[in-house]
């Protein structure tokens, strides 16, 4: 599942698209996604892509990581979770789910089935409820 980090707080840091196997948050210039605040680790977490999950990991960062207000050395994320990396506060979203169809077409109205001329070696029966009511035999029981 690919996923998304989103600042509750717009401005306060950059949204952290989830789209490799494994991702570096923290202050260090090497880090995949760098947070240069003084309550940020050098290297605070990593997320990880794995088997269709999404895993956020704390690297024995200062300041901790939570997940929903909870302290967590690892969890795995669900859409709608708040993560608090340090001071920052984020939301994971599911990207897929946030798109619009695009102009998807009207589903087609069903016809009714093309009337179907009787083999030649049937008679032709007469479809008027007139018709119906003549072939009836009156039984006594």
């Amino acid at each position: 599942m690919p996923a998304r980090l989103v600042p509750l707080s717009a401005g306060s840091a950059p949204t952290i698209s989830v789209h490799r196997p494994l991702m570096l948050i923290g202050r260090h210039p090497e880090c995949d996604v760098r947070i240069d605040l003084p309550k940020i680790s050098r290297r605070h977490c990593c997320v990880a892509l794995a088997y269709d999950r999404v895993v956020l990991r704390d690297l024995g960062s200062r300041n901790g990581l939570r997940v929903n207000g909870l302290i967590i050395e690892e969890a795995t994320l669900e859409p709608g979770d708040e993560v608090a990396i340090g001071p920052l506060l984020f939301r994971v979203e599911n990207p897929d789910a946030a798109k619009p169809a695009v102009n998807a077409p009207p589903p087609a109205k069903a016809l009714p089935p093309p009337p179907q001329a009787a083999p030649p070696s049937l008679p032709f029966l007469s479809q008027s409820p007139s018709d119906l009511d003549d072939d009836l035999i009156p039984i006594d029981l």
